[in-house]
């Protein structure tokens, strides 16, 4: 698994994995949700704000890869987090892809994309929200090459679609939420102490 948090959280303003949510980083959610995957290695690959960061979090079972390159865009982060996993477990055959500002995934939501992909064998299981497909998602091995050959900003989306017909794809609605901007994540608090009160 690679866990992509490397940006400069520009649009933000301050580092958006750093933003509280839940009593504690917005990335140290993601962390526990991941902790306790079937997954064989996983790595968070850091690159702006990374002291302050390795500072805040516990990564539990996740290692923490440190992008001296983080500025070439997301996809050289892909590729430096597939390269790590590779070298710790150089047997594996899926890759799940995820992004630290997805603050609705959930272990449950993963099991089954999981699931899905180990049931169904295609090159890709997708997450599908509004018009987008993308992460988190599953990619076999037989495209790892082209996720390693990736670059530029737009990280494994570009390969989504050009193996579209051979990809799963899972409705997550609340995939489309993630924090960008102080709108985003103003808006993202206000409706999680809606849901609170409401419990």
């Amino acid at each position: 698994m690679v866990i992509l948090a490397a940006g400069a959280s520009r649009r933000m303003g301050q580092p958006k994995q750093l933003l509280p949510y839940q009593g504690q980083p917005l990335l140290q959610h993601t962390l526990d949700v991941v902790a306790n995957l079937p997954i064989s290695t996983s790595v968070v690959v850091l690159g702006a704000s990374a002291d302050s960061i390795c500072e805040a979090i516990t990564p539990r079972t996740t290692n923490v890869l440190l992008h001296p390159d983080w500025t070439l865009g997301m996809a050289s982060s892909l590729v430096a987090g597939l390269r790590d996993v590779l070298l710790r477990c150089p047997d594996i055959v899926h890759l799940m892809v995820l992004l630290s500002d997805q603050p609705f995934i959930s272990q449950p939501f993963l099991e089954g994309l999981l699931d899905i992909h180990f049931r169904e064998q295609p090159l890709i299981t997708a997450s599908q929200y509004g018009d987008t497909i993308g992460v988190p998602a599953l990619f076999s091995r037989e495209v790892f090459p082209e996720l390693l050959a990736l670059e530029g900003d737009r990280g494994a989306n570009k390969l989504i679609q050009r193996y579209r017909e051979q990809c799963v794809v899972v409705p997550f609605e609340l995939g489309a939420i993630d924090v960008d901007t102080p709108f985003d994540y103003d808006k993202l608090i206000r409706d999680y102490k809606k849901s609170s009160m409401l419990e």
